[in-house]
């Protein structure tokens, strides 16, 4: 289990996402299939969880493995991935995905945009402060060259 050595861990919350898109699978959809609420794969999807070896076999199952030893990402010549659930969906375990989660989930995502915005305000007020040294130094070389004429 490549995806779950020290250096392709970090290569694993990116490979779900690509795996998950490129085979047309919502994050809901793949909660059904793992038998994960929607804040567990959050957490997974950010890293702040990793999956057991078990969950990799079985996430292994939903999407199939690479010659590689890693989770399969892409499908050549128009195949699918297996989708086979995990073994205790197989065995009734099902999780309710419900609104809660969803409003969890949505709640962190839209967390985490804000935190993207703020920094993006600090920067740009840092490129302000700059563009207004910078300002002020061609008005002070403006004035000592109109002394000088």
């Amino acid at each position: 289990m490549r995806d779950l050595e020290t250096k392709e861990l970090r290569k694993l919350p990116e490979r779900i996402a690509t795996a998950q898109r490129n085979a047309s699978v919502d994050d809901e959809k793949l909660c059904r299939l793992m038998g994960w609420t929607l804040t567990e794969l959050m957490a997974i999807k950010t890293g702040e969880r990793i999956p057991s070896a078990k969950e990799m076999r079985e996430l292994y199952g939903v999407f199939g493995k690479s010659s590689r030893g890693t989770l399969q990402t892409r499908w050549p010549d128009g195949s699918t991935p297996p989708l086979r659930p995990a073994d205790k969906v197989i065995l009734g375990d099902q999780v309710e995905i419900t609104e809660a989660d969803r409003l969890r989930v949505e709640n962190r995502q839209l967390q985490e945009r804000i935190r993207g915005l703020e920094e993006r305000i600090d920067q740009l007020e840092s490129e302000i402060q700059r563009y207004q040294r910078l300002e002020a130094s061609l008005q002070a070389v403006t004035r000592r060259l109109g002394r000088g004429r």
